[in-house]
């Protein structure tokens, strides 16, 4: 998505140059030429042009890309960086560019104003030397791109092999190269690999980052960028090949939450195990109303989902079989409906797609109507003396969620609910319920229990309330 133009890109592309216009040289036919390429892995940064000597050689290079090779005279060159469609250079300046060598640059960073200095953004050039890697290796350069995320340890074994006792790469900090810019980069026997990180330091070895089965191609040169994700894991791989497109390796794994949403039922033993086995891939025991768990990391995969009272583990009182999860996705599975309900009020298990991606600058907040007897409500945000200030979200019935993610000011906020089409009753209470959110936040927003807690099918459940989950 391209980005409007900012102060911050104004004053800090100047750090970005080289990045942005690289030269690079691969079995150039002439002394006096050498080779350009650029790559884009700043997120929040706009699509770019590149000109080279007043002329437009790279046009509208959006994030997550890596330009082609362009082959140019070796000199003193004048390089400009415009923003796409526009005649204004927030880059111009004259480098000196070797002929024969071979230098890949990439943007890293944050363009906001907000982002640490230690994350603005900024060049990383890469050095290669240019060899080919021996017949049936593949060439392997890695970078960390990603702001924010601490040093990491990478591993590159054999698919399912346990992590060894040392790394592949050790100590990969931010927007360090390894192996080091200049040196002949890693090259490994082609074939089927799984590329995992961990943080630094971690004698748990926690995998913060797991590729899954991906293929290293003989005979490939490839260099490995570290990008910002969100969601399973803090990072996904742009790999830029020589003489092909980028594309981003995203984490094989899924995330997974669980709540007990349901008013009326006692605490709960959650389990969820590989389908069709009894191997357990996640269990809570005695989850009472209206708790819910943080995400856990699973293998993308089929799973039988079942809940069981607390009082009485072996029988299960909901079960979910051959559920799927994909990979690089976030779900939340929650227990809702009323024990002894009917029709949509039946006790059962919903299950919702989490998007946790943030928005630069904003933060986003998805309401869900998980109340069995309450009528459909509008989303609302409460002003002074609690007074509705606006409506965010109009007629939101049970059991369903916003289609969209509101995407909102960092600031104070009251929301409450109330009946569609009306002013009152505010619900849980006249307060309502406070949210300080912040730039990248992402929380849910869940209305839960009873309005009636003293007769028809909620009597004696747990009351009405709005449960806020962070999704970050």
């Amino acid at each position: 998505m391209n980005h409007p133009l900012s102060s911050r890109w104004l004053t800090l592309s100047a750090l970005g140059a080289m990045a942005l216009l690289s030269a690079a040289c691969h079995d150039s036919s002439s002394n006096r030429e050498t080779q350009v390429r650029a790559i884009h892995a700043s997120s929040d940064a706009p699509n770019v042009d590149v000109l080279v000597n007043g002329a437009v050689k790279l046009t509208n290079v959006p994030y997550r890309a890596a330009s082609s090779f362009l082959t140019i005279p070796a000199g003193t060159t004048t390089l400009a960086v415009n923003p796409t469609g526009t005649s204004t250079s927030v880059i111009d300046t004259s480098v000196a560019l070797a002929a024969n060598q071979q230098y890949t640059a990439i943007v890293v960073g944050l363009v906001a104003t907000s982002a640490p200095q230690s994350e603005q953004i900024q060049a990383v050039l890469v050095d290669d030397p240019g060899n080919a890697p021996a017949t049936g290796n593949v060439k392997l350069r890695v970078v960390h791109g990603a702001p924010g995320v601490p040093t990491v340890d990478i591993y590159v074994t054999n698919v399912g092999a346990a992590l060894p006792s040392a790394p592949t790469i050790p100590g990969l900090a931010y927007t360090t190269v390894a192996p080091a810019s200049g040196a002949k980069a890693l090259e490994i026997t082609g074939g089927s690999y799984e590329i995992r990180a961990t943080v630094s330091g971690d004698t748990t070895k926690t995998v913060v980052f797991d590729s899954g089965s991906v293929s290293l191609p003989a005979n490939g040169d490839l260099l490995v960028t570290a990008i910002p994700a969100s969601g399973v894991s803090p990072i996904s791989l742009l790999v830029a090949p020589v003489g092909a497109d980028a594309a981003v390796i995203a984490d094989d794994r899924a995330a997974i939450r669980v709540a007990h949403f349901s008013p009326n039922v006692p605490a709960v033993d959650v389990s969820l195990d590989d389908a069709g086995t009894t191997t357990s891939a996640l269990a809570l025991a005695n989850v009472s109303f209206p708790t819910a768990s943080a995400y856990a990391i699973v293998p993308a995969a089929a799973y039988d989902a079942s809940v069981a009272l607390a009082s009485n583990p072996d029988t299960a009182v909901l079960t979910l079989k051959g559920a799927s999860f994909a990979a690089n996705t976030s779900t939340s599975v929650f227990a809702v409906g009323l024990l002894g309900g009917t029709g949509t009020q039946a006790l059962h298990l919903a299950a919702f797609a989490d998007d946790r991606v943030p928005v630069e600058g904003k933060a986003k907040v998805r309401v869900i109507h998980l109340s069995p007897d309450a009528p459909a409500v509008d989303v609302v945000a409460l002003g002074s003396g609690g007074a509705i200030a606006a409506t965010l979200v109009s007629d939101l019935s049970y059991p369903n969620a916003t289609t969209a993610d509101l995407e909102v000011a960092p600031g104070s906020y009251t929301v409450a609910v109330v009946p569609t089409g009306t002013s009152s009753p505010v619900l849980p209470t006249a307060a309502g319920v406070s949210l300080e959110l912040t730039a990248g936040e992402i929380v849910t927003v869940v209305a839960v229990g009873c309005l009636d807690t003293t007769s028809g099918p909620c009597a004696n459940g747990s009351p009405f309330a709005l449960k806020v989950l962070s999704d970050n």
